[in-house]
């Protein structure tokens, strides 16, 4: 359970590293000749580095104090937690799963590997578990499913399960990238401003 949890704070800190990419650029100033960097939060001059000046700590607030801190909508809260979860198991699958190719193509034609068809499988059945979502979709299966069988789900998830997966099998950075819509816009018609994370 340690190590879910340790899952869940290093998928969360890629997600705001991954979300001060869109912030705004550093400003340079001149003063007395010397070039300065303006720099925005504690991370380095483009404010994506994970270079930081903040100091080691005995603790850490928990990803649930994070969370409750910065997002005040108890179910936007709910389902990052679904999702993150879902991530920490992809991280698991992927160190023990063979890279293999399926023999199949997804709809955009992207030849299918037995990780990504592991990791998408694993989305599919945590958007389903969820009380939350109420509709998703992936990369490799895009059409807008309806998962809520309760009709409480908030949300329409979608997803790219395994962005990078042909280079898995040599160790490079692979990723699961998200999009949360509300019910209001659902996905279909929906800008990426409508987003709720």
């Amino acid at each position: 359970n340690v190590n879910r949890r340790t899952m869940k704070f290093v998928c969360f800190s890629a997600l705001v590293a991954a979300a001060s990419a869109f912030a705004p650029a550093a400003v340079p100033s001149v003063q007395r000749g010397v070039s300065t960097t303006q720099l925005y939060g504690e991370f380095g001059a483009s404010s994506t580095s994970f270079y930081t000046t903040a100091e080691k700590q005995d603790t850490y607030a928990s990803l649930e104090e994070i969370l409750e801190s910065k997002c005040k909508d108890e179910k936007v809260r709910q389902v990052i937690m679904d999702m993150l979860d879902v991530c920490a198991d992809i991280t698991e699958a992927l160190r023990t799963a063979l890279v293999t190719v399926e023999g199949s193509m997804n709809d955009f034609g992207d030849a299918q590997l037995s990780v990504d068809v592991i990791a998408d499988n694993l989305i599919w059945e945590a958007v389903k578990k969820s009380k939350v979502v109420r509709e998703g979709a992936s990369e490799e299966d895009p059409i807008v499913r309806d998962v809520d069988e309760g009709g409480e789900g908030e949300f329409t998830v979608c997803w790219d399960p395994l962005d990078g997966s042909s280079i898995v099998d040599n160790n490079w950075a692979v990723g699961t990238m998200m999009g949360i819509w509300p019910k209001s816009t659902g996905l279909l018609g929906a800008k990426g401003s409508d987003q709720v994370t």
